[in-house]
C-alpha cells in the first residue's frame, strides 16, 4: 500500500510533464505560425509554387517574418500564395517588393523570400499584393547540369584522344625540342612586335596630320577650312581659264595671220610674195648704204676744212671735258 502513492506523484508528474511539453508545443506551433502576435496578411501570384505548402516560412531579406496561410489556384496559369505577416516587419516591405519562392539551404523545405528594391514605395497595408518573379525550377535546373556534365565529358574524353596523339607523335617532339625553330619563333614574335609599334607610330601620325588638317595648319587645312583661300583659289583658276581661252584665241588669230602672210595676203604677204617690190626693196637699202657711205665721207672731209675744223675741235674738247668729269 505504501507504493501507490508513489506511483500516483510519479503518474501525475508524467502527467504534468506531459502537458506541459503539449502547451510548449503548441505554443511554439502558434509562434511559428504567427497565432499569438500581431499579424497581417498579403498575397502574391505565382506561375509554379514548386511544392510550396501552407505553414512554410516567409522570409524577407533572409529574416522569417511570417509564414504561408494558403494556397490556391486562381487559374491554368497563376497560383494566388496568401501570406501572414508579423506586424513589425510591415514598415520594411514596400509595395514595389518582389516575392520568389526558395528553398531552405540546397535541398531544404520551400519557402518564400520577399526582397525589397531600390526605387521608393510605400509600406503594403493588409491585403496588398505584390510583385512576384518566376521561381528556379530544380527540375530544368538538374536538367542543364546533366547536359553540362555530358559535354565536359565528351570534351575531356577528346583532351584524352589528343593527349594520346601528342604522347606518341615523335615529329612534335622533335619539333619542340629543335632550338633553332625556337629561335626562328622568337624572332618572328619580335618582328610582330616591331611591325605592331610601326602600324601604331602610323595611325598616330595619320591621326596627328587628321587633327592639324582639321585645325586648318597647312596647305591642306588651309584648303578645307580657310573660305577666303579656297575663293582666291576659285578665282585664280577662273582668270587661267579665261588667260587659257585667251591665249587659244592669240594662236588661232596668230595661225590665220601666218596663213594669209603665206597666201601672200597684207603688206607683209606681199612684201614676201612679189618678187618686183623685194627687188625695188633691195635697191632701196643699197641706195641708202650708198648715201650713208657719202655722207660719212663729206663729214670726214669737213673735219679738215679749215672753215669747220675750229667748231670739231670745241666738240672734242667738250667730250673729253664731259668724260674726265
Amino acid at each position: 500500500m505504501k507504493t501507490k502513492p508513489m506511483d500516483n506523484t510519479k503518474l501525475g508528474l508524467f502527467v504534468l510533464a506531459g502537458l506541459l511539453f503539449l502547451i510548449f508545443s503548441l505554443y511554439m506551433i502558434g509562434r511559428n505560425r504567427n497565432l499569438f502576435g500581431s499579424t497581417f496578411t498579403i498575397q502574391a501570384s505565382f506561375q509554379n509554387v514548386s511544392g510550396l505548402m501552407p505553414g512554410n516560412n516567409v522570409r524577407f531579406s533572409g529574416i522569417d517574418v511570417g509564414t504561408v496561410r494558403e494556397i490556391a489556384i486562381e487559374s491554368d496559369t497563376s497560383i494566388l500564395v496568401t501570406m501572414v505577416i508579423d506586424k513589425g516587419a510591415r514598415r520594411f516591405i514596400k509595395k514595389n517588393s518582389v516575392a520568389s519562392v526558395g528553398t531552405d539551404g540546397l535541398m531544404g523545405n520551400q519557402l518564400i523570400n520577399i526582397n525589397s528594391v531600390k526605387e521608393v514605395a510605400a509600406p503594403v497595408e493588409e491585403g496588398d499584393k505584390i510583385y512576384s518573379k518566376k521561381p528556379i525550377e530544380t527540375d530544368a535546373m538538374l536538367r542543364t547540369l546533366n547536359i553540362t556534365n555530358d559535354n565536359i565529358a565528351a570534351i575531356t574524353n577528346d583532351l584524352r584522344k589528343i593527349t594520346r596523339k601528342i604522347n606518341n607523335s615523335n615529329s612534335l617532339w622533335q619539333l619542340l625540342s629543335d632550338t633553332l625553330i625556337a629561335k626562328d619563333l622568337k624572332q618572328a614574335a619580335v618582328n610582330i612586335r616591331l611591325a605592331g609599334k610601326n602600324a601604331s607610330y602610323a595611325a598616330s601620325e595619320v591621326a596627328d596630320l587628321a587633327k592639324s588638317i582639321k585645325q586648318g595648319q597647312g596647305l591642306a587645312g588651309a584648303l578645307i577650312s580657310d573660305t577666303v583661300l579656297v575663293s582666291n583659289l576659285k578665282g585664280s583658276l577662273a582668270d587661267i581659264h579665261k588667260a587659257s581661252q585667251e591665249t587659244a584665241k592669240a594662236a588661232n588669230d596668230l595661225g590665220d595671220l601666218l596663213k594669209n602672210v603665206k597666201e601672200g595676203g597684207g603688206t607683209v604677204g606681199a612684201l614676201l610674195s612679189d618678187t618686183l617690190v623685194l627687188h625695188k626693196l633691195n635697191n632701196s637699202l643699197e641706195n641708202i648704204e650708198e648715201g650713208t657711205a657719202r655722207f660719212s665721207e663729206n663729214m670726214e672731209a669737213m673735219k679738215h676744212n679749215f672753215l669747220f675744223r675750229r667748231y670739231f675741235k670745241k666738240q672734242e674738247k667738250a667730250k673729253r671735258k664731259s668724260g674726265d668729269e
